[in-house]
């Protein structure tokens, strides 16, 4: 299936399920992936390909989100760039939990 297409369905499922609906799922996909990045760590068997499968769709949430909610792609970018500064930072000053830093 290519990208059009995706996106296609992923507009669909929003139409057809509702924003509430589906913000929802996009919650519950991310406990699962909590769960499955867990599996991993403890060397639980298939757990690489469910890893996978999880982060997949964490992923089509974070397109449904971004559409559901009119985020944009330059929104994205400046808070990514903000987070990785940020997270720069703490590597130079060997310390993860710089104080205040997260207010930014």
């Amino acid at each position: 299936m290519n990208g059009d297409k995706q996106h296609a369905v992923w507009r669909e499922s929003i139409e057809k399920y509702g924003k509430e609906t589906q913000s929802i799922v996009c919650m519950e996909e991310c406990s699962e992936l909590i769960q499955a990045v867990s599996k991993r760590l403890r060397g639980k068997p298939g757990a690489t390909d469910n890893l996978a499968e999880e982060m997949a769709d964490v992923i089509i949430c974070l397109y449904l989100l971004k559409e559901m909610y009119d985020i944009t792609d330059e929104q994205l970018e400046e808070w990514i760039a903000r987070k990785t500064a940020r997270q720069s930072k703490r590597m130079q000053a060997d310390d993860p939990f710089l104080e205040g830093e997260d207010a930014e």
